[in-house]
């Protein structure tokens, strides 16, 4: 029997980065049951991009073949206006090791400052005003202030130390659920019956489930559909995983396969209400 024609995706989950910002790439490979392949390591730099991690997710078979996924974090400090990734998987053959890449992706660079190409120098320098000379410090009036400096900074860390550390909580889960928002909401809006929506739909998948692992601290990445029920005191679930496993694996895409996604939306939501509560419940034992 021939086998299947090996489908490798290759894209990443943001569309545009900031220097040094974590980014996402997802690599996918839908094979025959027999195929033996592997994808590459994670200790090497491609290219502008530096590696951080690798997340292996569990092989799903189904009757169009194997599918196996990973994504990839990386970080790049090149100015450029953009960066391209095409990252291999390996076949492995009766006498040889094969390469295949997918599509070549793109991710644009976020500025914070304009292209130096667009930067007027001369502007620049006739805008500078030239400080006059001040007087020479005196290192002990220097040293006199620190000390105060440090004395009230304590005073008060000591009286207020614990709300600005509860602030600071609040507002990185804040930031962080608008991120998983924004790259959810990106994801999911295209969701259709075609291979580009099915495709967009497994996408957000994965992206729920990294942002529910790192909010809630587990594994969830390797739990079974009961444990991830367990773990987020949910029923409603284990029904809609199930339903987007079956438009993702089966193509059988309807009405639940939308309704799915947005109770998944709910969940994260009342996840994240959870971790809120768990910080003002913490408040109240002090």
């Amino acid at each position: 029997m021939q086998e299947k024609p090996i489908q490798i995706y290759g894209s990443f989950i943001e569309d545009s980065a900031k220097i040094g910002q974590p980014v996402h790439y997802v690599l996918k490979v839908l094979h025959s049951k027999n195929q033996e392949l592997f994808f590459p390591g994670n200790n090497t730099k491609v290219g502008a991009f530096e590696p951080i991690k690798k997340e292996y997710y569990s092989t799903q078979t189904s009757e169009k073949g194997s599918l196996d996924s990973a994504i990839y974090t990386f970080k790049f400090f090149d100015i450029a206006d953009f960066q391209t990734l095409s990252l291999p998987i390996y076949v492995i053959n009766a006498s040889d090791c094969t390469k295949i890449y997918p599509k070549v992706d793109t991710i644009f660079l976020k500025r914070l400052v304009p292209h130096p190409e667009l930067i007027n120098v001369d502007a620049m320098i006739s805008n500078v005003e030239i400080p006059l000379i001040q007087p020479k410090t005196n290192i002990k009036n220097v040293f006199i202030g620190g000390i105060e400096i440090l004395l009230i900074s304590g005073i008060i860390y000591w009286v207020f130390g614990a709300n600005i550390s509860r602030v600071y909580r609040y507002y990185k889960l804040w930031r962080k659920n608008i991120e998983f928002r924004r790259a959810f909401q990106r994801q999911s809006r295209s969701i259709s019956q075609d291979p580009k929506g099915i495709q967009r739909l497994e996408n957000a998948t994965l992206v729920w489930k990294i942002y529910i692992e790192k909010l809630t601290k587990t594994p969830f990445s390797t739990f079974t559909t009961t444990e991830m029920v367990d773990n987020l005191k949910d029923k409603r679930l284990a029904k809609a995983l199930k339903a987007i496993d079956s438009a993702i694996y089966g193509g059988n895409f309807s009405e639940k396969t939308m309704e799915s996604v947005n109770i998944m939306v709910e969940i994260a939501n009342a996840a994240y209400q959870t971790e809120r509560r768990k910080i003002k419940l913490e408040r109240k034992k002090k």
